[in-house]
C-alpha cells in the first residue's frame, strides 16, 4: 500500500519546480561557501618556540594543546610544573638545547605520550657520573643514540630506566655492573656497547653482548662461573687480553676458565702453568691460535694427546724430557710444535714432526736415541745437534749418513780431549760445520777425518804419534806442510820422503820404523835427527844390530845419544855412517867397539866416555876425525892427550886423573892451564906438569905429598892450590917456586 502524500495546510499539493530551486539554490550557497573556505590560511603543524629561555607554567599549559610538533630548543631548562603541564602535549616534543633537568621535571616530562626529543641532554650525558632514574628514563625516550661517556657503574634502578631506549647506548667507563644492573642492562632494546667492563657476571648480560655482535672483552678481568660456559660456547674468537692476562699470571686454570681462555683470539701465553691434566689441556687445545704453555716442564701422555687436538701453534719452552709415549702422541699435533729446552729425543715420530715443522737446529738435545736419529739422518739440509756431548755407535753410525751440513759442536767439544777419534764418531765429526780442534790427537786413524782436517787448512799435526797408513798416504799427498814431529811410527816411505821434501830433519821422535821408510830416510844427504830409533831399538841400554844397520847408511850427522851400550857388529854398522857420529850416552867401551868405532870417518862424539881404558884410548887416538870427549874424566895415554890437542881442546877441568905421559902433553901446550878437577898427583905428574910455561891452576887437589910439592917447585909460571886443606905442610917444598904461589882455600 502507497504511502500517504503529504499536502500542503490548504490541502494543496507542492508544485515540483519548488524543489528543483531550491536544492539549486542550496547547491549554489554550497559552491560559494567552498570558494571563500577555499582562501584561508592552512592550520600549522609546528610550532617553532625555539626563541624562548624559559616557559612559565600557564606558557606550557598553553601550547600544549597544540595538536603539531612543538620546537622548544631555547629552554637549557624547565621546572616540573612546566614539565608537567607540557608532558600532556600529544604530539612530537623537542627539547634539544636542554642541559640540565631536575629529577623531578624529569619524571613529569617522560610522561609525554609522543615522541621525545633531548639532544642537548643527550650530549650533556656523557659527562654525568651519576644519573638518577628519572633522568636515566627521560633519556630512554630519547630517539638517538647516547652515549654516558662519565657514567660510572649504575644501579639497578637507573639501569632498568635505560632499557627502553631502542637506539645504541654506549658506557664507556662502566667497569662493574651488580647483577641486577647487569640483568637490566641485558634487556636493553637497542644496541649496547660496554668497552670498559672489567668484572662480568651476568650470563644474560654476557649472552645480551654476545648476540649483538660483541667479540672486544679485551677490559674484563673477570667472569662469573656462570658467564664463562657462555662465553666459551661462542661461535667466534673474543678478544679477552686483560682475563688471558690474570690467567696468566695465577696459578693452572680449571677446566672451565681453560675453555673460556681458548675462544681467545690473540695468542694464549700461560707461563705460570707447571702442570697439565688432560681435561685442561683438552679445553686449551680448543684455541685457534698460538698457544704458548712455556710452563709446562712435563706432559703425560694424556695430556699430550689432548694437545695434538689444537691447530695453531703451540709452545712448550720449558719442556726438557718428553716421555716416548708422550712425543709419539704430540707428533698428532697438526701445527707446529715449539720444544726449544727439549734435551731428549727418543721418539722418531715426534723427530719427524718437529722436522716437518721446519726445525733443524736441536742444539739442547743431550740424548738422541737411534731411532730418532734415523729420521733426522734422512733429513736433507742444515742439522744442528750441539748439545749432543756422547752418543752411541749405532746412533753416531746413523748420523754418519746425513746428507748436509751437520753441526755437532758438543762432540767436538768432547772430542778434544780425545788422544784417538774412534769410528764411527770419526765419520761424524768429519762431517761437523764447524770448529775441530782435536788438539790431542795422538792416534790419526781415519780417513774421513784426516781428509777434513787437511780441508781445513790444518798443518799442525805436531801430537801425532801414530797414523794409519791411509791417513800415511793422504798426509803425503797434501798440498801443504804439515808438522808430524811427534811421529813415533815411521812406515809409510811416501810419507818419510814427503817430510824430508819439506824440509824435515828432526825425526828424534820416530821409534818405529819400517825397513822400506828407513832405506828413504838413509839416503837423504842432509843431517837427521833419529835418535827416537835408536832409543825405541835397544832393549835395555844396547841398540839393535839390524837399527844400526839402517842407521849406518844414513847420510849426515847422527847423534844417538840415548844409547848406553854398543855390540860390535852395531859398532861398525855404525862406523860406515858418513858424518858426525853422536854416542854420548856409552860410558865404557870394549877396545873392540873402540876399534869399530875408531874407523868411522867423520867427527865422533862420546861424551859420556868417562875412564877409558889405555888400549881404548889409543884405539880411538886413531881416530881420523874430530874426537869428541867432552866428559872424559881419566886421561892416561899421551896419544890420546896428543890427538884430543890437535883437535883444538883446551878445557881439562873435568879430568880427575892424569898420568905423567900425558901431563906431559899437556905442559906443551900454551896458556894456562886449569886441572882444577885432578884429585890427586903423584910426583912424575907433578914434574911434568912442572915444565908447562904458563900459569898453572890445580884448585882441586885437596891434598900433595911433599915430593909432589918439591916438583912443583920447579914450575916458574903462577901455581894456584887454594883447594889444599894442609898448606903449611907443602909449604917448605914449594919455597923455591920462581913465581907466585897461592896456596890454602881461600873463604
Amino acid at each position: 500500500m502507497a504511502a500517504p502524500r503529504h499536502r500542503s495546510a490548504g490541502g494543496r499539493r507542492p508544485r515540483r519546480w519548488w524543489w528543483a530551486a531550491a536544492i539549486a539554490a542550496f547547491a549554489c550557497c554550497g559552491f560559494v561557501a567552498g570558494l571563500l573556505g577555499s582562501r584561508r590560511p592552512p592550520r600549522p603543524t609546528r610550532l617553532d618556540l625555539s626563541g624562548l629561555r624559559s616557559l612559565p607554567v600557564e606558557r606550557a599549559a598553553e601550547i600544549a594543546t597544540f595538536p603539531g610538533r612543538i620546537d622548544l630548543g631555547g629552554l637549557a631548562t624547565i621546572s616540573e610544573p612546566a614539565a608537567a603541564a607540557l608532558a600532556i602535549h600529544e604530539g612530537p616534543l623537542f627539547l634539544d638545547g636542554m642541559t640540565t633537568i631536575s629529577a623531578a621535571a624529569a619524571a613529569a616530562l617522560a610522561r609525554h605520550e609522543g615522541p621525545l626529543s633531548v639532544q642537548g641532554l643527550a650530549i650533556r650525558g656523557r659527562a654525568f657520573t651519576t644519573l638518577s632514574p628519572a633522568v636515566a628514563g627521560l633519556l630512554a625516550r630519547h630517539p638517538g643514540p647516547l652515549d654516558l661517556a662519565g657514567l660510572v657503574d649504575p644501579d639497578a634502578a637507573v639501569a632498568e630506566a635505560l632499557v627502553p631506549h631502542a637506539e645504541r647506548l654506549t658506557l664507556p667507563s662502566v667497569r662493574r655492573a651488580t647483577p641486577a644492573a647487569a640483568d637490566a642492562l641485558a634487556r636493553h632494546r637497542g644496541p649496547l656497547e660496554l668497552p670498559a667492563i672489567e668484572s662480568l657476571d651476568s650470563p644474560a648480560l654476557a649472552a645480551r653482548l654476545l648476540a649483538a655482535g660483541a667479540a672486544d672483552f679485551s677490559a674484563v678481568a673477570e667472569f662469573g662461573a656462570a658467564v664463562m660456559p657462555v662465553l666459551a660456547a661462542a661461535d667466534r674468537p673474543l678478544d679477552l687480553t686483560a682475563f688471558v692476562a690474570r690467567v696468566a699470571a695465577g696459578g693452572p686454570p680449571d677446566v672451565a676458565t681453560a675453555a673460556l681462555v681458548a675462544r681467545h683470539a690473540g695468542e694464549v701465553t700461560l707461563p705460570a702453568v707447571r702442570d697439565l691434566d688432560p681435561d685442561t689441556a683438552s679445553a686449551l687445545a680448543r684455541h685457534r691460535g698460538t698457544l704458548s704453555l712455556d710452563g709446562v716442564q712435563s706432559l703425560s701422555p694424556a695430556a699430550a694427546a689432548a694437545l695434538a687436538t689444537h691447530a695453531g701453534t703451540l709452545r712448550l719452552g720449558g719442556v726438557r724430557v718428553l716421555d716416548e709415549r708422550a712425543a709419539t702422541a704430540l707428533a698428532r699435533h697438526a701445527g707446529p710444535v715449539v720444544v726449544e729446552a727439549l734435551t731428549t729425543l727418543d721418539a722418531p715420530a715426534f723427530a719427524a714432526k718437529l722436522l716437518a715443522d721446519g726445525r733443524s737446529a736441536f742444539d739442547r738435545v743431550t740424548r738422541l736415541s737411534a731411532a730418532a736419529a734415523e729420521p733426522l739422518a734422512r733429513h736433507r739440509g742444515p742439522l744442528g745437534l750441539d748439545g749432543l756431548a756422547t752418543a752411541d755407535d749405532d746412533v753416531l753410525a746413523m748420523l754418519g749418513r746425513h746428507v748436509g751440513p751437520l753441526r755437532v759442536a758438543g762432540l767436538a767439544a768432547a772430542a778434544a780431549a780425545l788422544e784417538r777419534v774412534p769410528e764411527p764418531l770419526a765419520a761424524v765429526l768429519a762431517r761437523h760445520d764447524g770448529p775441530l780442534p782435536l788438539p790431542h790427537l795422538v792416534t790419526l786413524d781415519s780417513p774421513p777425518l784426516a781428509e777434513r782436517l787437511l780441508a781445513d787448512g790444518r798443518t799442525d799435526f805436531s801430537r801425532l804419534r801414530g797414523v794409519s797408513p791411509a791417513v800415511a798416504d793422504m798426509l803425503a799427498g797434501s798440498p801443504r806442510t804439515t808438522d808430524l814431529r811427534g811421529l813415533t811410527t815411521l812406515d809409510s816411505p811416501r810419507l818419510a820422503a814427503r817430510l824430508l821434501a819439506d824440509g824435515r830433519t828432526d825425526f828424534s821422535a820416530v821409534t818405529a820404523c819400517s825397513p822400506e821408510a828407513a832405506e828413504v830416510l838413509g839416503r837423504h844427504p842432509g843431517r837427521l835427527d833419529v835418535g827416537g830409533l835408536a832409543a825405541a831399538a835397544r832393549m835395555t841400554t844396547t841398540i839393535d844390530d839390524g837399527q844400526a844397520g839402517v842407521l849406518g847408511r844414513h847420510v849426515g850427522p847422527l847423534r844417538l845419544h840415548a844409547v848406553t851400550t854398543l855390540s860390535e857388529p852395531a859398532a861398525r854398522a855404525l862406523a860406515t855412517h858418513q858424518g858426525v857420529l853422536g854416542l854420548d850416552g856409552l860410558r865404557e867401551l870394549s877396545p873392540a867397539v873402540a876399534a869399530a868405532l875408531a874407523a868411522h870417518a867423520g867427527r865422533l862424539e862420546l861424551g859420556g866416555l868417562r875412564e877409558p881404558a889405555a888400549e881404548v884410548e889409543r884405539t880411538l887416538a886413531s881416530h881420523p876425525g874430530v874426537l869428541g870427549l867432552d866428559g872424559i874424566e881419566s886421561l892416561v895415554t899421551a896419544e890420546l892427550a896428543g890427538r884430543l890437542v890437535a883437535d883444538g881442546r883446551r878445557e881439562w877441568g873435568g879430568l880427575r886423573r892424569l898420568s905423567a905421559a900425558a901431563a906431559a902433553v899437556l905442559a906443551a901446550t900454551e896458556g894456562t892451564l886449569f886441572l882444577n878437577g885432578l884429585e890427586t898427583l903423584d910426583e912424575a905428574t907433578a914434574a911434568a906438569l912442572a915444565t908447562h910455561a904458563g900459569d898453572l891452576s890445580l884448585n882441586g887437589l885437596a891434598a900433595l905429598a911433599g915430593p909432589a910439592a918439591a916438583a912443583l917447585a920447579a914450575h916458574r909460571g903462577d901455581l894456584s892450590l887454594t883447594g889444599l886443606e894442609q898448606p903449611a905442610a907443602v909449604a917448605g917444598s914449594l919455597a923455591a917456586h920462581a913465581g907466585p904461589v897461592f896456596i890454602g882455600r881461600r873463604d
